[in-house]
């Protein structure tokens, strides 16, 4: 019997014995490689898919009575007035960084929930030139009762799954978390 033949350097030998040259490796790698990528792009139409239906299912979750002023509101308001309910006193500007908005469409609809009574601007004490942000007291409940009631929907809908789908949901969240972390460093104030 004798010894198989020696391999060249960057080469490995099939079972037939006939060598696999670095391109073809190369090759096989880049079909894995595009087949994942492939994946990936597939993975993230679904996500955005997923991230526009939950959307719009918290955006239909109204409350039993909608006040007058919330009747007329945008995603965007709305958005603004859940910020400054956890965030009372924050500035325009920062406001604005974590809206990922600029600040001059931040200011338009700053306008309007001032003009309906569910925004206050103040001077900031230590500096005039910074104005904070806070809810009316209006606003505050009504957005308060809001979240709860979203909040009690997702429970409800939540208690209704099975163990198995509540167990992929919770592993899905720090994958999620990332992946939120990951699109807010790459964005900046466009919208």
């Amino acid at each position: 019997m004798t010894a198989p033949a020696p391999t060249a350097p960057g080469t490995r030998r099939q079972a037939t014995g006939a060598a696999v040259f670095p391109e073809r490796l190369a090759n096989d790698l880049a079909t894995v490689v595009s087949t994942r990528g492939g994946r990936t792009e597939r993975l993230a139409d679904e996500v955005v898919e997923a991230a526009r239906l939950l959307w719009q299912a918290v955006g239909d979750q109204q409350p039993a009575a909608t006040p007058a002023a919330f009747e007329k509101l945008r995603p965007r308001h709305i958005q603004v007035l859940r910020l400054l309910a956890s965030q009372p006193g924050i500035s325009v500007r920062v406001a604005a960084e974590a809206l990922a908005m600029r600040p001059h469409n931040l200011s338009t609809l700053l306008t309007d929930l001032v003009g309906a009574g569910l925004v206050e601007r103040r001077g900031d004490p230590r500096d005039r030139r910074i104005a904070r942000l806070y809810l009316s007291d209006e606003a505050r409940k009504e957005v308060e009762g809001v979240e709860r009631g979203l909040h009690d929907a997702v429970v409800d809908v939540l208690g209704r799954l099975t163990d198995v789908d509540q167990g992929r949901i919770r592993a899905a969240l720090p994958a999620l978390h990332r992946l939120v972390a990951g699109l807010t460093e790459t964005a900046g104030p466009t919208r």
